[in-house]
């Protein structure tokens, strides 16, 4: 039964008949409006939101508390979208909920829409402290913004994407965004790219909402070695306090400050009571797949799919150098057609730390052809050694165990994970 619920999920389309808060909103008044009975952390942005969330729910869970997690999309297992203290939902609980959101289904709903409904009935049965929830596309017009009542609202760093749907300017996608922003409710937000916080700030005047900004001067890196990261974050709640983080992805010290900062302002509220110690160590145990990950020896996977997530990888790679002199690396890449891919390729060919690119195709039905990729990378680029693989197997059989990068999509680094497991169980 589970496997035919997945396989039923998986054929609905990613998009329906009006909007998303307008069937979110309907279908969870059919279904009782669980959510109203939860306190909810509502996460919105372009880059840095999943990881976001992950550590926000660490800290809870960490002091305590009985945390639900609701993000997208997954990489190997559609369960991973719904987690209670860091455990995905069991295939019956996963059923149940299914069946409980078709029951009460009385119109189209879309791919996200079903995810949405089943996570808040099952935190709700639950019974969960917290719940800690990342919006699908957008905001203003997000399933996620049929939510009336979080305890705050979250915005991560912002950057040009979906332009199709969201707005072909920062502004006008940071204004979809800060959608997520309900009267009197406090936010925290990126500041790193000013345009965004500017609309951001805005927005959170007119509807009388607490604004704390993160930006470049909260977070201030201390050192990047092998495995981890020390930085120092400062801001009205934080006088220069130090961090570890399990990664290598620079990007992740403004992920995590802006997490602190939103649980440091729900303390301020008398929401939560947190253990100082406790939080440094959820922090350091925050582990989020695929953000400039170790998944094997010298194997990183980091599921950058747009230019400034490009860019921000590009930059923990060239720290990683500065720190750990090594030998030159080899690029794996895939990218799904409807991305910015020429100008991400662009961004990549900046680094001078790849010596041979490795090219395969990943994504299902929204995949590029390889020789697509590959011709853009020869346009950007002479003489590293750029080779075609029909397929993440493939690539992975050629590697020679030396340093490796892969990046370019979430779809990619799935795929990686399950050719390592299949490959490592050929050797069993």
């Amino acid at each position: 039964m589970y496997d035919e619920i997945v396989d039923r999920l998986n054929r609905i389309s990613q998009f329906a008949p009006s909007t998303g808060v307008e069937r979110g909103r309907r279908v969870l008044r059919n279904c009782g409006n669980p959510e109203k009975d939860l306190k909810i952390i509502h996460v919105a942005g372009t880059n840095g939101k999943g990881s976001t969330c992950a550590y926000i729910a660490q800290i809870l869970q960490s002091n305590g508390y009985k945390t639900g997690l609701f993000t997208s999309p997954h990489l190997v297992d559609i369960r991973e979208r719904i987690k209670i203290n860091g455990q995905m939902i069991s295939k019956s609980d996963f059923e149940e909920a299914y069946n409980a959101v078709e029951n009460c289904r009385t119109h189209e709903l879309a791919y996200f829409d079903y995810m949405l409904v089943m996570a808040m009935y099952y935190f709700k049965k639950q019974n969960v402290d917290y719940v800690v929830m990342e919006t699908g596309l957008g905001g203003r017009l997000d399933a996620t913004n049929a939510i009336e009542n979080p305890v705050i609202s979250v915005i991560t760093t912002i950057s040009l994407e979906h332009a199709a749907i969201l707005g072909d300017t920062v502004e006008k996608i940071a204004a979809e965004k800060a959608g997520i922003i309900k009267l009197g409710i406090p936010v925290v937000c990126s500041g790193v790219v000013k345009e965004a916080a500017r609309v951001i700030k805005s927005r959170a005047e007119e509807m009388e909402s607490d604004c704390c900004v993160v930006d470049e001067n909260t977070f201030e890196l201390v050192q990047n070695t092998y495995g981890y990261i020390d930085f120092l974050i400062h801001n009205e709640y934080y006088k220069n306090d130090c961090f570890r983080l399990a990664t290598n992805a620079l990007y992740q010290m403004e992920n995590a400050s802006i997490a602190l900062t939103a649980c440091a302002v729900l303390a301020s509220k008398g929401e939560l009571i947190l253990n100082e110690e406790l939080v440094r160590k959820a922090v350091l145990e925050t582990h989020w797949s695929g953000r400039m990950e170790l998944v094997r020896n010298n194997l990183y996977v980091d599921g950058a799919h747009n230019p400034q997530g490009i860019q921000s990888f590009i930059e923990s790679v060239n720290s990683l150098y500065e720190n750990n002199p090594a030998e030159d690396a080899t690029l794996l890449f895939s990218v799904v057609s409807d991305k910015n891919y020429d100008q991400m390729i662009k961004i990549l060919c900046g680094c001078k730390h790849f010596r041979k690119v490795y090219v395969t195709m990943a994504g299902g039905l929204r995949k590029l052809s390889a020789n697509i990729i590959k011709q853009a990378f020869e346009a950007y680029t002479t003489g590293i050694d750029i080779v075609v693989f029909k397929s993440v197997d493939d690539a992975l059989n050629r590697w020679d165990n030396r340093l490796m990068f892969a990046t370019g999509s979430l779809y990619l680094v799935g795929d990686v994970v399950r050719a390592l497991e299949r490959k490592e169980n050929n050797h069993d």
